[in-house]
């Protein structure tokens, strides 16, 4: 065993298949990465879309909905549920310092 540490050789395809660890690729791209190439693979690709692109006409128009739909559910979220909230409470820190000063004397 301690004479097969020192030596390293490239894997075959039945042995890379089956192994389940790291390993360090030689100088040659793999097959999986030309797969990877052959069918167009790029990797992650991440976009972000600013309401300057949204208003100058760029992105699609299902990204352009989303974004509107998504500023709506925002605005009617603060509409119909912050502002009842706020005004409630409001509404009770009124009533008790109207009691307060009322009728305790203070």
């Amino acid at each position: 065993m301690e004479q097969d540490e020192g030596r390293v050789r490239v894997m075959s395809r039945q042995e890379r298949n089956e192994y389940d660890g790291v390993t360090i690729e030689d100088g040659n791209r793999t097959e999986y990465e030309q797969s990877k190439s052959g069918y167009g693979y790029q990797g992650i690709r991440i976009h972000t879309l600013n309401w300057q692109e949204l208003l100058s006409g760029r992105g699609n128009w299902l990204q352009k909905a989303l974004m509107i739909a998504g500023a709506a559910a925002v605005l009617a979220f603060l509409f119909f549920v912050a502002l009842p909230v706020i005004m409630v409470l409001l509404g009770v820190g009124v009533a008790v310092w109207l009691f307060l000063h009322l009728f305790a004397g203070r």
